[in-house]
């Protein structure tokens, strides 16, 4: 594959993962969406799209409790399928290409997440000192670029010399290395969960979010399962909180307590 292509498709990698509209994150990093751009540049969308299809059936019904990757479906993506297209391999081969590719996205993730860790400490200083300029430079446009290099250049050589490159480079790093990452994306993510229960705001609705985090992580039900339980939840919350201030503005008003409406 030309360095162009190679390039190109690291680009489209950080494009992918760097959250400029968080809320299609989920989204953009998908094989199917992914194999779009990739099958237009390289004029094949319809084989793009076949081996997409396989590798979603893989990343189907993962999730990332806490934030924390299993494995990179938009790294697995941006080498896999452009791979698979210029070698004409079936998409059942693209598949095992994929492995050791979501691994190395994963390792990657961890340290971006480790580095990352400083510009959050910033910005928290910038807070208190009310810069708000400041503080949107470390929470944002710093870390943007700098996962620039981070994102583009593996994938651009993972493109350049294949996914036997990138097995026997995760093999090459020591284990000392591969656990401390690890041990430090796992604690990264507690940052996600308090800032969550922040969000939530009352006491009473912690349980529902701990819940819901345990039944995520060991049950092993796929998000569509978990979306159903989810809402029924809520819709029991609201019905039940609704019937109680009902009760107690009813109760208030007999004892005479309450406004003349």
């Amino acid at each position: 594959m030309s360095f162009g292509l190679a390039l190109t498709f690291g680009i489209l990698y950080w494009f992918a993962t760097n959250k400029l509209w968080y809320g299609w994150l989920h989204l953009t990093r998908q094989p199917l969406v992914l194999a779009i751009p990739i099958g237009l540049i390289m004029g094949n969308l319809e084989g793009a799209m076949k081996i997409a299809a396989s590798l979603q059936l893989i990343y189907l019904g993962a999730i990332a409790p806490g934030g924390t990757l299993p494995s990179d479906e938009a790294l697995a993506s941006c080498i896999a399928i452009p791979l698979a297209l210029a070698a004409n391999l079936d998409p059942e081969v693209a598949t095992t290409l994929a492995v050791p590719v979501g691994l190395l996205g994963v390792l990657i993730d961890n340290i971006k997440r480790t580095y990352h860790s400083y510009f959050i400490h910033k910005a928290d200083l910038a807070a208190t000192k009310g810069d708000i300029k400041t503080m949107g430079r470390n929470e944002f446009w710093y870390p943007l670029f700098c996962s620039l290099p981070l994102r583009i250049i593996p994938t651009t050589l993972a493109l350049l010399f294949g996914t036997d490159a990138v097995s026997a480079f995760l093999a090459a790093i020591p284990a000392w290395a591969t656990n401390g990452l690890t041990v430090a994306g796992g604690l990264l993510p507690a940052l996600g969960f308090a800032v969550t229960i922040m969000v939530i705001g009352k006491k009473e609705l912690i349980p529902y979010f701990i819940i819901g985090f345990a039944v995520c992580a060991f049950s092993g039900i796929n998000t569509i399962g978990l979306a159903v339980f989810g809402v029924c939840l809520a819709f029991l919350q609201s019905n039940f909180v609704s019937r109680n201030e009902v009760a107690v503005a009813m109760a208030t008003d007999d004892d005479g307590e309450a406004g003349d409406f």
